[in-house]
């Protein structure tokens, strides 16, 4: 922001007043931090990247497949994308009839294929919000995808690097073959709570951490317009990623770029999540998970999984099975917190 004072004296003060303006804007700036950086080493085990890195991946690895990310249509991609890339929407990768958990994996396979995406093929995804990237993501993560990046930052990125943009369409090079047909990492996937209840059962000392926002984690608002009922599973951990349910802004500056994890990482660890623990995240039905799975996983988080089916599925559950699918709400510690294990009157 500008400012503008009109003095009646010397110059000297009108520096003065300059100097302490460039001072605060500075001051400014230097809160805003970053996790991703241009001289980072990008190997395999790389997921988010910069946009100059993208486009070296991008030259570096012709057969690349490019991804525009969004729930339905990419907003505003006939007006400039970036060069070679095709529109995959996240309803190709999960359903409201599989209760917004991924796809079985034939069909995921198969909508992968559709563009032009197999288990070798190097994959750059980028989309409006970072969450919907990496729903996509995780998902080929999941199959087995084995070279997988994610702009950081997205399209405003490119563009604020001074890449190009094109407005013509591409048709995905479809493939047949996606070059196995089994799962690569099952490991990283809890599905329903039936299969977290499991885990749990065989590790007690299992991190379940929520990644909704604080009023969604007490139990205040259920986050979404076609969910009634609010609070969380039983056991869960509150993660501070969210400030509301459609954003991970305790990761991200103001741009959508991630920041510098250094102070979520110090909260996590004074809440027992740590790189030597098996940590499970989750949040309504997905997508604000996938983006601390990654972070995790590049930050040397040896056993991070996603719960997928998150609280849509489980209060579904809790609702045929109280006892079985018990609900938390309030801040643990606190005289509020409670765990129901009966569906009361006010839910």
């Amino acid at each position: 922001m500008h400012k503008f004072f009109k003095w009646f004296g010397i110059a000297a003060c009108g520096l003065l007043a300059g100097l302490v303006l460039a001072g605060t804007s500075t001051h400014a700036a230097s809160k805003e931090s970053h996790f991703v950086k241009e001289d980072q080493q990008v190997t395999e085990n790389t997921y988010y990247i910069t946009a100059k890195q993208a486009q070296q991946f991008k030259e570096q690895n012709p057969n690349a497949v490019v991804l525009a990310v969004a729930y339905g249509k990419v907003p505003g991609f006939n007006k400039g994308h970036i060069p070679g890339a095709v529109q995959m929407s996240t309803n190709d990768v999960e359903s409201q009839a599989a209760k917004w958990n991924l796809l079985d994996a034939s069909q995921l396979r198969k909508n992968f294929l559709k563009k032009g995406v197999t288990a070798d093929t190097p994959l750059i995804v980028y989309s409006p919000d970072i969450s919907a990237a990496s729903r996509v993501a995780f998902a080929a993560y999941y199959l087995g995808v084995k070279n997988i990046k994610i702009i950081d930052g997205g399209q405003q990125a490119w563009k604020k690097a001074g890449l190009p943009l094109e407005k013509k369409s591409v048709q995905p090079k479809k493939q047949t073959d996606f070059g196995s047909n089994t799962v690569a990492h099952p490991e990283a996937y809890i599905k329903t709570p039936a299969d977290l209840l499991k885990a749990e059962k065989k590790n007690p000392d299992l991190k379940l951490v929520s990644t909704r926002s604080w009023k969604e984690y007490i139990g205040d608002i259920s986050g979404y317009s076609y969910i009634k009922e609010a609070g969380e599973p039983k056991g869960a951990i509150y993660g501070r990623v969210s400030k509301s349910s459609s954003d991970v802004a305790y990761l991200t500056n103001a741009d959508g770029t991630i920041k510098d994890p250094k102070a979520e990482l110090a909260y996590w660890a004074k809440k027992g999540i740590t790189p030597d623990q098996e940590v499970v995240f989750y949040c309504g039905t997905g997508w604000r998970a996938c983006v601390p799975f990654f972070l995790a996983k590049e930050e040397g988080f040896k056993n991070v999984q996603l719960y997928d089916g998150g609280w849509y599925q489980w209060n579904m559950e809790h609702k045929k099975d109280p006892k079985k699918y018990p609900v938390q709400k309030g801040e643990p510690g606190t005289k509020n917190f409670k765990v129901e294990t009966t569906v009361s009157a006010e839910r």
